[in-house]
């Protein structure tokens, strides 16, 4: 009966010993997931707008590629205030797992909600096109790996707009959802280029709207020749 005992307890010690190996490497794995998506986003995106981005967590399940990103703060460019150009409390994410440690990264889906926008207008600049025409800018650089994002839903979110054309005045405006599919599909894109790609269109929406809706009347064409230059 002793001997039998014995070897019972070995088995379970055995298989406990087990399972706190495979608990303690899907914990590893996952803190390690999370922290390089989370380096991934700051110096992709802090390179690709020439100001600061931070992320103030990611969650991703290495089983399923689910998970969500949250706190992404993109800061305001040099000479402006520094109240965060582009906030987005929440967004989720789904990614092929497989994919992560090729050459070619394939993110299934994105969901950005409620993101929130700050135009701000300073003598002959503003702060959005500032970030577009950065863009622009560093497009240029090459990276090796590729990615596509097959679908992008960006909630409605809205845009302060703080302008001194005339006067000092603020107000805001709201950007209505939109979508985008198939960015970088053909796989030749590099994270840049496919982030520049979610990016460059809410900046565009929100410019858009600061123009149509959250402008007054007897400023919109002075503010529309502003960006356009």
């Amino acid at each position: 009966m002793n001997k039998r005992k014995s070897m019972k307890d070995k088995r379970f010690k055995v298989l406990g010993g087990i399972l706190a190996v495979l608990i303690t490497g899907v914990l590893i794995l996952t803190l390690s997931l999370d922290g390089i998506i989370k380096s991934e986003i700051e110096e992709n995106g802090s390179r690709l707008l020439q100001t600061q981005v931070t992320v103030d967590n990611v969650s991703i399940s290495p089983f399923s590629g689910s998970g969500s990103i949250e706190g992404f703060t993109v800061e305001n460019p040099d000479k402006f205030s520094d109240r965060p150009a582009i906030s987005i409390q929440q967004a989720s994410i789904k990614i092929d797992i497989g994919t992560l440690l090729s050459d070619k990264i394939v993110v299934e889906e994105i969901t950005v909600k409620s993101p929130q926008l700050y135009f701000e207008q300073q003598g002959f600049g503003a702060n959005l096109k500032t970030l577009n025409d950065n863009m622009n800018l560093s497009s240029k650089s090459s990276s090796e790996t590729a990615l596509i994002i097959e679908h992008l839903l960006v909630e409605s979110g809205q845009v302060t707009v703080s302008t001194d054309i005339e006067r000092k005045r603020t107000t805001s405006a709201t950007i209505e959802s939109f979508e985008l599919d198939g960015i970088g599909k053909d796989g030749s894109n590099t994270i840049q280029q496919s982030v520049q790609q979610v990016i460059k269109p809410l900046l565009e929406h929100a410019i858009a709207e600061a123009i149509k809706g959250g402008v007054v009347d007897q400023l919109e064409n002075k503010v529309r020749d502003l960006l356009q230059n």
